[in-house]
């Protein structure tokens, strides 16, 4: 309440004011200290206070530009604060609508593609429409399994089922619901690596393309760990190195 009281007294709103009660006043014929006021003389004044009134308003606009540039000169120039980088899992759409944004390609690398199986009809739209999908989990049979399941806080038998579960479940989904040549746009990987990261990426290798990179942290649950949005077009270099570590792990990568 007291800052709309405040903003009826700024100089952009008095002076429209002063105009609405000047043009009532003069539509009057007033005399000011005996003197009779011609329409020339009305009309002119009108235009003063009009080029006033004008001035004005440029000029408190142009001082709300500078401030809000100032601001955000400081912003840029100083440390930028983590929470304005880094999200928690909660505040990302749900998988299978963040899926469905992706026109051309989508790669998911997860530890046991719990993700990929939430967004699995999205997935199949995607290839029948001509699209590639690209999927991989770590290998339940692998060495580097228990480490990184020990790692994590969770028993490395039942990390492996969970991945053998997901990944039979994916098989299966895509074998029957898609044609060998959609089928061959699909490929579900396994690699015997510790994933330091989870991704999703949409249409990686255009411009417009974009990775959510979870880091998976000791002793952290999935839903607490900090995730990146980068953007092809405008988080370089960062963009590359994560993709480049990507295609990486798919190098090393076997066929499910």
């Amino acid at each position: 309440m007291r800052t709309r009281i405040h903003g009826l007294f700024q100089v952009d709103t008095v002076i429209p004011s002063i105009l609405v009660i000047t043009a009532v006043v003069m539509s009057l014929d007033p005399t000011v200290f005996g003197v009779a006021v011609s329409e020339r003389q009305i009309v002119l004044g009108f235009f003063g206070f009009l080029g006033v009134d004008a001035l004005l308003e440029r000029l408190g606009r142009l001082h709300r530009i500078e401030a809000r540039l100032d601001e955000f000169a400081q912003q840029v120039a100083g440390a930028v604060p983590a929470g304005r980088l880094l999200r928690s899992r909660s505040s990302f759409e749900r998988m299978d609508v963040l899926v469905g944004r992706a026109s051309r390609s989508v790669l998911i690398i997860g530890i046991n593609l719990e993700g990929a199986v939430a967004a699995l009809g999205e997935l199949t739209e995607l290839a029948r429409s001509g699209g590639t999908v690209r999927l991989l989990a770590m290998d339940p049979d692998g060495d580097a399994l228990a480490p990184a399941a020990r790692t994590a806080g969770v028993d490395p038998q039942i990390r492996r089922q969970k991945i053998i579960q997901n990944l039979g479940l994916l098989r299966e989904h895509f074998e029957t619901r898609l044609t060998e040549e959609q089928r061959r746009r699909v490929s579900v990987h396994v690699a015997d690596n510790v994933l330091h990261t989870g991704v999703v990426g949409l249409d990686t290798a255009h411009r417009s393309g974009i990775l959510v990179v979870q880091h998976y942290l000791t002793g952290t649950p999935a839903e607490r760990s900090p995730l990146l949005e980068l953007h092809a077009d405008r988080d370089q270099p960062w963009y590359d190195r994560y993709l480049t570590q990507c295609e990486t792990c798919l190098k090393e990568a076997r066929a499910w």
